[in-house]
């Protein structure tokens, strides 16, 4: 499929990133990254002085992803303070697959991107009335309630864009998956083969936001990393596939 027209591919010097078109135009820095830019643990210190001179920022904040529920919420005393203190690698002190941010930073000299890293998992940025959240949902994240939680934290949500991730005609998973994730999954038996069936990871959790958004409010890049070669893809490329970061910069 390709991307639907309310998403924008923007171009920087040496960094090309998609961006959910109404929120870009409004001046909200934010992507989800396409290759060769990769953030995976080996090319990140490389990689972020390149995102950082892209979109103005000084630290790329990143966790450690556990394909779990938990997350970090940057508006609680003191989160921002181990932001900075760490310079935006908490992947030794902090474990999640998401963050909570205010609506903008006041940060002395310092500006933030806080990002999650994708090779077919689902990244999504929320907003909110008082915050917004980045998040990684692969299928253990969708199956754990990774996305219902950081929706009842973050309180009054307002919208959500959902970038590039494995496709509905591409993904393959065994029946176990579905059945953990349970009644949100999106998902058709796979014609090839009957003991798996085809995920829909952007209808699934289109689903689970349901729960606090209408759909209007739920845009979908309609981008599958595996049958696209512009984004990495661990299903398509294994053990050397890159990571993408989706990212977004709360405002000055």
């Amino acid at each position: 499929m390709a991307m639907r027209s309310n998403f924008v591919i923007v171009e920087k010097p040496g960094l090309s990133f998609v961006a959910y078109r109404p929120w870009w135009e409004a001046g909200i820095i934010h992507g989800s990254t396409l290759r060769p830019f990769s953030c995976d643990p080996a090319s990140l210190s490389q990689a972020a002085p390149v995102l950082c001179a892209a979109t103005g920022t000084t630290l790329i904040a990143n966790l450690r992803q556990d394909h779990g529920s938990t997350f970090f919420d940057t508006r609680s005393p003191g989160a921002l303070d181990v932001v900075l203190r760490t310079r935006g690698s908490l992947e030794r002190y902090e474990e999640g697959d998401a963050f909570i941010v205010p609506l903008s930073q006041n940060v002395e000299d310092q500006s933030v991107a806080y990002g999650v890293s994708t090779a077919d998992c689902v990244p999504l940025i929320l907003r909110g009335e008082g915050g917004w959240a980045v998040i990684h949902a692969g299928w253990r994240g969708l199956a754990n309630g990774i996305i219902p939680k950081v929706l009842k934290a973050l309180g009054s949500p307002v919208e959500a864009a959902i970038f590039p991730c494995a496709g509905s005609n591409a993904y393959e998973v065994g029946w176990e998956v579905v059945e953990a994730i349970g009644p949100s999954a999106v998902y058709v038996a796979a014609s090839s083969d009957s003991s798996k069936a085809l995920l829909d990871t952007a209808g699934t959790a289109t689903n689970q936001l349901r729960v606090g958004l209408g759909a209007d409010r739920i845009a979908v890049s309609g981008i599958c990393t595996i049958q696209d070669v512009r984004f990495h893809s661990y299903r398509r490329d294994g053990e050397g596939a890159g990571r993408a970061l989706t990212f977004m910069v709360p405002t000055l």
